[in-house]
Parts: structure tokens; C-alpha cells; sequence
């Protein structure tokens, strides 16, 4: 049965479509993933299914009765002085309203005793099927499973970072067991072991879900079908990720090639029309003038019906300038010990990586990986013991994980200007290949994106001579195409790299060895996560 039904949807904001006559449905118990570029209109679409935002022209349809739980990408953002608890609780706040409603007409019991016990039985019988008397239970097994603390609970919201927000909005959108669930971007900010357990967790919820996602194992792994948002269209694919990126090129090229051959009917008819018209003209014969006339206005009618020439979306073009390897001993960790207070983050973690080599460290949030790489790079303001060596003969492109300005109202193209050392044509020409349009160089540098400071750092990172690769998390906040094009650079790169990531494709990909950080200490495994998976 159906649970959701868009159709025909469209917006815009005045500055040209997202999207138009988009449509899909959702039956009970389906799970549905959008994919699309940033900025095509994903999350946009997902706040007009929450109600939150109005269509244009078009409908959307849910089931009388549905419950819906929305993770909104930006609820981080949002301010609240309570503690962590109470903010959690605002999920049940239905069933808590109703809680209080059973109590009340208990404890004032009037004249009509039948009909106040009639009605405090109906909401007792509603208050149990929605589970009102397992909402202990189920704050703990999602705060469990999402290794929320307790200490976390009883914390001022207000002083969370922003990846322990998600984390809190998160486990709201998911104890409240809706029927319907809208997640945007729900594994941004989570470590492997969290993302892990959320699509255990979700694979066992009863509901449907639309989902959106730069998370490509996570895409394959919960998808039922998916919906690509490009070009202000949308297009349905019965499959998951993997199976959607074999059949849109599958489609691409059987369109391209009836386009193709559309195309060739067309100079057949129009050559055709021209002969005729040039003998008719020869011969002074109205009839085949007319005749000819007919064939062109025939060719202009079809030509309004005929199929468009398939788009594809252009790529970034990212290719690291490589400067001569750094030695044999690119960085060596011996017995680092980092200390927060009187607690050690990091204890006595030794490892080597080689010239050329393409190390991954994983571990929980707050287990200390940011910290080693601020040690190797010298910007390491904790305490610590031990030793690290950074051969001389490197040279770092280094992201890090949170991308600030010193100066957050710098104009874009004045800022990349000066670190890129570059003339403004070039800087316009370079911020166009990664997808900034002619008005986003005037943006402000505070003003960007999570997804759109690393593509400007990246940009940076283009135009310097390196051999030794720092990534802290590379792919979160940015879409697949941009993580691709990354990939591709990273694949021809024949430099060092060290990163840090959650993304179980991009660890996959490259990583030779693996280093683990579990409670201060570093444990190394040779080959990629799937290798790691099956040696646990």
C-alpha cells in the first residue's frame, strides 16, 4: 500500500527551477535514496514531504495516520539552553500529552464517570500501541547503539559540538519508530561503528524511509530503489547504488544512441526537402515547391518532438602537482602520548608510513585521530611525549577536518586570490572547474558550505607542489561527483597519504594498511576495511 505519493512537484526560488513534474511513490515498508549534485533541490524536496516547505505546482500525498520523523541536516544550527534529555524526550512529546491527559482524568473524576473512564481507555489503548510505556526502552537502545553516554544526556545541548548535535537529532528521529522517516545526510559526522549500527537499525525498522546520502556503502547497502535529482528533473531507478550507476549508463548511452540516429533522420529529411525544393525551383513546378514545403514543415514538427541529447554532468578536473618523493621514511609516530587534562587520548601509539604509501587511521569520535595528525604537522597544542619524524624532503597538502578563515568576510575570489597565488582570471577559470558559478566568487568566505570549503581548499591544494597527502575526513560534506573526481586525482597521485575518514569506499579504495585508535592505543592492519572486516 501506498505510504507516500509525489507527483508532479516542482520549485522555484526566482532564480530559475530546482526542479519541475518530479514524481515518485513509496510503499509501506520501501526504502528510497536521493542522489543528486549539491544544490540540485535534495533537501529541499525532503522539507516539502515534512510539511516544512510549500510546491509550486504539483502534490504530495502521505497516508492519513502516517507518523513522520525528520533528521534535518540543518538541526545542529538550532539553539536550545535544556540538557540533552529533555531534547531527546521532545520526540514523545505526543505521548507524554497524552500521558498527562490520562492522569488528569483520572484525578478529576467528575459526574459523568462512564464517559471520562471510556475516554481514558481509548487513550490508555492508543498510549500502549504507540508504545508509550517503552519510551525508557527505546531512548536507551538507540542512545546505546548510537554510544550516546549517559554523561552526554545530562549536558546543556548549547555546549555540544556540532557532530554530537546530529548525533542527538539523530537518535530523536529514530526512537520515535514513525511510520515514515526523512533523513538527510544522517551519517555525516558518525564513525564506522555508528554508521554500521545505524543501517542495522534500519534495515530491522518496519517503516519506509527516504533518505538522502553521500555515503556510497550506505547507499548500497538501504536502498531500495533511488531517485537522481539532476538537471531539475528526477528519474526513478529500481535498484541500489550500485545497480543505479550501471542502468543510468546504460540508459545514457541507449538514449545517446537513439538521439544519434534521430539525428541522422533529420539531415536525411533535410536534405531530401532541400533536393526537392532545388528541382523544384529547376523544373519552375509549384507542385514540388509545395511538396518540398510540406517535407520542411513536417521536419520542424518532429524536431519539436525529438528526443533532447543526454546530459552529463561535468566533472571536476583535479590533478595534484607532484613534487620528487620525500624519502624512504616519510613519517615515523614513536610512543606518543597526548594528554586532555588527566586523561591520556592517545598512549603510547607508535607506526611508520613509507614513501608512497597509503595509510588510513579509523577509531571512534573523540579517540584522538585529529590529534595524531595535528602532532605530525607540528600544530599540536596538548601536551604530549614521544617522538615523530616528518621527512625533511616532504611537502604536505594537508585538509584538515574543520575548514575556518581568518578573516570570514573575505570575498571568495579575493581570498583564493592570495593563497593560490594567482592572477584573478586564473582564480575565476580554476573556481569555475570546481562549480563555483560567476556569483558564488562574490559570496563571502564565512558564508560557504561545509562541501564548498573543501572544494576551495582542495583547489588550493592544485596548485602547490606536494608529495605527501594530509587528509582529515576528505569526503565528508562533499557530493559523489566531487568525492569522485577527488578519487581519481588521489589515484594518479603517486606521492604519500595519510588520512583520516569514516568512508568505507574511499578506505576500500585506497588504503594499504589500516591504523586503529581504540581507547588511546593504535593497532595496525595491512590492506583495506573489507581486509580489516574479516580479520576482526
Amino acid at each position: 500500500m501506498l505510504i507516500l505519493d509525489v507527483n508532479r512537484v516542482s520549485r522555484n526560488f526566482g532564480y530559475g527551477a530546482l526542479f519541475e513534474n518530479l514524481s515518485f511513490s513509496l510503499n509501506e515498508g520501501e526504502r528510497i535514496s536521493i542522489v543528486g549534485p549539491n544544490g540540485s533541490g535534495k533537501s529541499t524536496l525532503l522539507k516539502m514531504i515534512a510539511g516544512l516547505e510549500n510546491c509550486d505546482k504539483g502534490t504530495i500525498s502521505i497516508k492519513k495516520g502516517t507518523r513522520i520523523a525528520y533528521l534535518d541536516q540543518t538541526s545542529p544550527d538550532q539553539s536550545d539552553e535544556r540538557i540533552v534529555e529533555d531534547v531527546l524526550r521532545d520526540g514523545f512529546a505526543d505521548l507524554f500529552a497524552m500521558q498527562h491527559e490520562i492522569n488528569h482524568i483520572y484525578e478529576t473524576l467528575g459526574d459523568d464517570l462512564d464517559r471520562a473512564l471510556h475516554r481514558a481507555s481509548t487513550l490508555q489503548q492508543e498510549f500502549q500501541e504507540r508504545g508509550g510505556y517503552e519510551i525508557e526502552t527505546n531512548i536507551n537502545v538507540v542512545c546505546n547503539g548510537l554510544e550516546i553516554p549517559g554523561a552526554m544526556r545530562q549536558q546543556c545541548y548549547n555546549s555540544l559540538s556540532g557532530g554530537e548535535k546530529t548525533l542527538v537529532h539523530l537518535a530523536k528521529a529514530l526512537m520515535q519508530k514513525p511510520d515514515l522517516l526523512l533523513l538527510d545526510e544522517p551519517t555525516n559526522h558518525l564513525d564506522i561503528r555508528r554508521i554500521e549500527w545505524l543501517e542495522r537499525y534500519v534495515k530491522s525498522f518496519r517503516g519506509s524511509a527516504v533518505t538522502i546520502s553521500h555515503d556510497r556503502r550506505y547507499l548500497d547497502s538501504m536502498s531500495d530503489k533511488m531517485l537522481e535529482i539532476d538537471y531539475g528533473e528526477g528519474t526513478i531507478y529500481h535498484t541500489n547504488y550500485s545497480g543505479y550507476l550501471a542502468e543510468k549508463e546504460r540508459r545514457y548511452e541507449q538514449i545517446m544512441a537513439n538521439w544519434a540516429d534521430q539525428q541522422a533522420y533529420f539531415k536525411r529529411l533535410e536534405e531530401r526537402a532541400k533536393a526537392m525544393a532545388q528541382a523544384g525551383m529547376a523544373a519552375n513546378s509549384k507542385t514540388m515547391t509545395r511538396k518540398a514545403g510540406v517535407m520542411f514543415a513536417r521536419l520542424e514538427r518532429e524536431k519539436e518532438k525529438a528526443i533532447r541529447r543526454p546530459q552529463k554532468q561535468s566533472r571536476i578536473a583535479m590533478d595534484f602537482d607532484e613534487q620528487q618523493k620525500a624519502g624512504k621514511r616519510a613519517i615515523e609516530v614513536q610512543n606518543l602520548t597526548i594528554t586532555v587534562g588527566s586523561r591520556n587520548i592517545v598512549d603510547n601509539a607508535s607506526f611508520h608510513v613509507r614513501a608512497g604509501e597509503r595509510v588510513v587511521i579509523i577509531g571512534g569520535n573523540g579517540s584522538g585521530k585529529s590529534s595524531i595528525i595535528k602532532t605530525i604537522l607540528g600544530q599540536q597544542e596538548l601536551p604530549y611525549t614521544g617522538e615523530v619524524f616528518l621527512s625533511p624532503s616532504a611537502r604536505i597538502g594537508y585538509l584538515p577536518q574543520i575548514i575556518n578563515f581568518k578573516n570570514e568576510k573575505q570575498w571568495l575570489l579575493e581570498y583564493f586570490r592570495y593563497e593560490a597565488n594567482v592572477s584573478e582570471e586564473k582564480a575565476r577559470a580554476i573556481l569555475h572547474r570546481f562549480h563555483f558559478a560567476r556569483e558564488d566568487v562574490s559570496k563571502r568566505v564565512g558564508n560557504l558550505s561545509g562541501g564548498e570549503r573543501i572544494k576551495v581548499r582542495l583547489a588550493i591544494l592544485l596548485q602547490q607542489s606536494i608529495n605527501t597527502l594530509i587528509f582529515d575526513e576528505p569526503t565528508n560534506h562533499i557530493d559523489i561527483p566531487t568525492k569522485e573526481a577527488l578519487e581519481e586525482a588521489i589515484e594518479d597521485f603517486d606521492g604519500t597519504l595519510l588520512a583520516i575518514s569514516h568512508d568505507r569506499f574511499f578506505i576500500d579504495k585506497f588504503a594499504d594498511k589500516i591504523i586503529e585508535v581504540v581507547n588511546g592505543k593504535t593497532t595496525m592492519h595491512l590492506g583495506n576495511y573489507e581486509d580489516y572486516k574479516e580479520g576482526c
